[in-house]
């Protein structure tokens, strides 16, 4: 999250919530860090069942792409949810500036 740029005296706030945001953000980096690292660990254990074979292994297999495909995009998802909020923050910090610009007469 960038830092708010603070409102100069006389000049029009612009309304964001940034303590709000900022804990989403610090949220959905961490749902999306925890879901990363269970992919990861899930796919360091596929070696240890090499030879596993029958019917349940093919719906074990099956299932097990479908888990790790929901969850890839569920991962992607949280992260750019994230990155839209953190342009919400940039947008609302370069009107701010403007904003300060105005009301300093510049």
């Amino acid at each position: 999250m960038p830092t708010q740029v603070a409102a100069v005296p006389g000049a029009i706030v612009v309304p964001f919530p940034w303590a709000g945001a900022a804990s989403a953000v610090a949220a959905l980096e961490r749902a999306a860090a925890t879901l990363g690292s269970q992919l990861e660990t899930q796919g360091g254990l596929l070696p240890d069942i090499a030879g596993w074979d029958g019917a349940y292994r093919d719906e074990f297999d099956g299932t097990l792409g479908r888990v790790g495909g929901v969850a890839g995009g569920v991962r992607e998802r949280l992260t750019l949810l994230a990155s839209a909020i953190v342009t919400g923050a940039q947008d609302a910090n370069e009107q701010q500036v403007l904003n300060n610009r105005h009301a300093r007469g510049a």
